[in-house]
């Protein structure tokens, strides 16, 4: 699956942006799991998180990122998790 990073981070960030007000204001300190149509999962662990999203949406890539002020961000490719587990 290919995709343009730079294009994908933008895309995600403006759907935060889109929903920050609502996402600080319930969810701050949590991580949000956002795909190419929007907000996939809400969670306090990456692992509940991408649970979620890939349960909700099979075969996305994810870009996830802590809810607030300083976010640390990661785009997630689902293949990644089962790689690694063969």
């Amino acid at each position: 699956m290919s995709v343009n990073k730079e294009e994908f981070v933008k895309k995600c960030e403006q759907i935060y942006l889109n929903h920050r007000r609502e996402l600080e204001s319930k969810y701050s300190g949590k991580l949000v799991a956002l795909y190419e149509e929007g907000i996939a999962a809400i969670a306090d662990s990456i692992d509940k998180a991408l649970d979620e999203a890939t349960t909700k949406h099979p075969g996305k890539i994810f870009y996830v990122r802590r809810i607030g002020e300083r976010p640390t961000a990661a785009i997630l490719y689902q293949w990644i998790f089962y790689e690694n587990c063969l």
